[in-house]
C-alpha cells in the first residue's frame, strides 16, 4: 500500500469512532445521566437545553466537516497552486 492509501484507511478508522462517539456515545451518556446537570451558577432550563443543543451542534457540523476533507480528491491535478512556475 502507499502512504496515501495507509492514510486514507486511517481516515477511515478514525471517522468511524467519531461516529461512534459521535452518535452512540454521546447521546447515550445524556439519556444515562442520573438527572439534570447541576452547574455552579443557577441558570434557567432554556440555557441549559441550548447549551446541549449547541455542543452537539457543534459536534455534527465537525463530522460533517470531516467527511467533506475525507472525501475532497487527494492528488490534485496539474492546475492546482503548488504545481505552478509563475
Amino acid at each position: 500500500m502507499t502512504r496515501g492509501q495507509i492514510g486514507r484507511s486511517l481516515a477511515r478508522i478514525e471517522l468511524g469512532v467519531a461516529a461512534g462517539i459521535c452518535f452512540v456515545v454521546i447521546p447515550f451518556i445524556y439519556v444515562a445521566a442520573p438527572g439534570k446537570l447541576e452547574p455552579m451558577f443557577n441558570v434557567h432550563p432554556w440555557q441549559e437545553t441550548a447549551l446541549t443543543c449547541l455542543g452537539f451542534a457543534g459536534l455534527l457540523i465537525g463530522f460533517i466537516w470531516t467527511v467533506r476533507i475525507y472525501r475532497a480528491n487527494p492528488e490534485p491535478d496539474q492546475r492546482a497552486w503548488r504545481y505552478r512556475r509563475d
